[in-house]
């Protein structure tokens, strides 16, 4: 049988003997509206202490306070192994993006999230910035009323992409190994379709293509910002020139949401 009460744990040993371990608490995990940026885990201390007990048959009325009464005292010091639960892909992006002062700004998952969240901020970019107005139309010579609809513009961005990606097969090629280059790319043309290795160079085909600078912050611990900047052509003609920021997971198929600053609303 045993006995508990808050943190002491009362267990027979034998006939002559109980063991009481007192476990120290520990600090507990708190889930915050927000990702926190870092936490302790203190593992805690066991304690075991065992005193002799007189059988029963022999009750005294008097307790005695001699060291004779204790035929064994000692104290351990041990770990109790407590794991961690890691965190989710979606809680360490959520951590990474705030460490870089970002939060996410949500895309649906339909195949097409990367040119959703490039489209949104080039309509927002569009709509704020005068001289970005003039710059973009001049560079991607597009009719202005496309920057009103982030659907139509994003299927737009993929078809350029690919024309891109044809025309200067020379510069994109070399990053595609063991698959025909040309057929993966009549596949990108389908809306909604991602599942290509070419996924992997669109933020710098898209860098490439309008001449702007892409942050992504990702899920990865070890690599949580990467920063594509254009290849070979010059930037935008515009004194400040714009950043589009974007949150990868890569988890399963890989997924890309918009990052904006935290301190800002959305889009």
């Amino acid at each position: 049988m045993i006995y508990t009460i808050e943190n002491v744990y009362i267990q027979p040993v034998n006939n002559h003997h109980i063991l009481f371990n007192t476990i120290s608490p520990q600090q507990s995990i708190i889930y915050l509206p927000t990702p926190i940026t870092s936490y302790t885990y203190t593992q805690p201390i066991q304690t075991q202490y065992i005193y002799s007990v007189k059988p029963i048959n022999q009750q005294t009325t008097e307790l005695k306070k001699s060291s004779h009464d204790f035929l064994q005292k000692e104290r351990i010091k041990s770990p109790i192994k407590r794991p961690i639960t890691p965190l989710t892909a979606e809680e360490q992006l959520d951590l990474n993006l705030l460490r870089y002062g970002y939060r996410r700004q949500f895309v649906n998952g339909d195949g097409n999230c990367f040119f959703t969240a490039i489209a949104s901020q080039l309509i927002t970019l569009y709509n704020q910035d005068r001289s970005f107005r003039i710059a973009i139309k001049q560079r991607l010579n597009l009719p202005e009323n496309i920057f009103n609809n982030t659907t139509q513009l994003a299927r737009t961005l993929r078809k350029l992409v690919c024309l891109e990606w044809k025309i200067n097969d020379s510069k994109y090629k070399p990053y595609i190994n063991d698959v025909n280059y040309y057929d993966e790319i009549r596949k990108f043309r389908s809306d909604k379709f991602y599942s290509s290795i070419l996924g992997d160079i669109l933020p710098l085909t898209i860098s490439n293509l309008m001449g702007i600078n892409i942050k992504i912050i990702t899920n990865l611990t070890q690599c949580p910002l990467i920063d594509i900047c254009p290849q070979d052509e010059p930037k935008l003609s515009m004194k400040s020139i714009p950043m589009l920021t974007l949150a990868y997971n890569q988890e399963n198929d890989g997924h890309y949401d918009i990052a904006i600053d935290k301190r800002v609303k959305d889009y």
